[in-house]
């Protein structure tokens, strides 16, 4: 059985290359490794991989959620690649829902058997016509977006990952942007139905429950049901939506009535306001124009991930 490791070393700070070298100490079988450079990399590397096989792979990743992006991105619709990972990011949300390796042994126990994968689906979004952007875990306008961007230009993380408290950067942020966040009108379209938000937050799409470290937003998601869920949060002050962050770890948040879900196979998402911000997968995509329309679809059975 052919087995290729795509480990980013630079995920979690430095966790990767940590997690990958007690990892390769306990491995015996015979294996190949690849090591991401920059971003973008693990899908190049998983595609180029990936092409032309004739037989059964299994890809490992050891990283983070944005390496599992970038993997899956390069591998999706191809039935004879098997995705695992081994977590080594900082959020690792992916990791919170999807089965994962845990150690070399679970590794090769699995390569024992045949090699089984449970099929999957991922999210599609595009934004007005710019490519469409794939997401694994999920996708999001607005101020989740907006803190991923901040997050991202911030040295904090760094410092949090290095004391083991990589995953409270993306609270540290949240109160930040409390107090610079500009809130945005929103219209929200199915085959059948509209919907209009004032002064939303963010509307995220989710393909799996968890978001932002561990917070579980969208309780209803499953990634093998050929639906996206839709969470939009509006028309609620900033002291509020402390609160919602708060109790969102616990599930308590689908009380609030200024909280809608909703769960179809395809969204059209119009916001009415200029240069809002948008992500997959916690990678910051960019600024949305006033009146883009946004399509958010669900692609069924994409990809493989390996069976416990």
């Amino acid at each position: 059985m052919v087995v290729l490791f795509i480990v980013n070393e630079a995920a979690g700070n430095g966790k990767g290359k940590k997690v990958w070298r007690r990892l390769q100490q306990h491995l015996t079988m015979n294996y190949e490794v690849a090591f991401t450079k920059y971003e973008g990399h693990g899908l190049e590397i998983a595609r180029q991989w990936a092409h032309g096989t004739q037989t059964k792979k299994l890809i490992v990743i050891v990283g983070g959620d944005g390496t599992i992006h970038e993997v899956v991105s390069g591998v999706v619709h191809n039935d004879l690649i098997v995705v695992g990972v081994v977590r080594a990011g900082s959020g690792n949300d992916f990791a919170r829902y999807f089965p994962i390796f845990r150690n070399a042994k679970q590794i090769e126990s699995y390569l024992r058997n045949e090699l089984i994968g449970i099929s999957m689906d991922v999210g599609m979004i595009q934004l007005g016509t710019m490519q469409n952007k794939l997401f694994v875990n999920n996708a999001g306008i607005g101020f989740d977006a907006y803190v991923t961007k901040q997050i991202n230009k911030s040295r904090l993380k760094y410092y949090l990952n290095k004391i083991g408290l990589g995953k409270l950067s993306y609270a540290v942020a949240v109160v930040r942007g409390l107090f610079s966040f500009e809130r945005f009108n929103v219209t929200v379209r199915t085959n059948d139905q509209e919907w209009y938000f004032k002064e939303a937050w963010f509307v995220a799409m989710s393909n799996q429950p968890y978001f932002g470290g561990g917070m579980k937003i969208s309780p209803m998601s499953k990634p093998d049901d050929g639906k996206i869920e839709v969470t939009i949060v509006y028309g609620i002050s900033r002291l509020k939506l402390l609160l919602v962050f708060a109790t969102v770890f616990f599930e308590k948040h689908t009380s609030f009535k200024e909280i809608t879900f909703l769960q179809n196979n395809h969204f059209e998402i119009i916001v009415d306001s200029d240069k809002i911000d948008s992500h997959a997968d916690g990678n910051y995509i960019g600024e949305i124009e006033q009146e883009t329309i946004i399509h958010c679809t669900v692609k069924q059975r994409a990809w493989k991930i390996m069976d416990k």
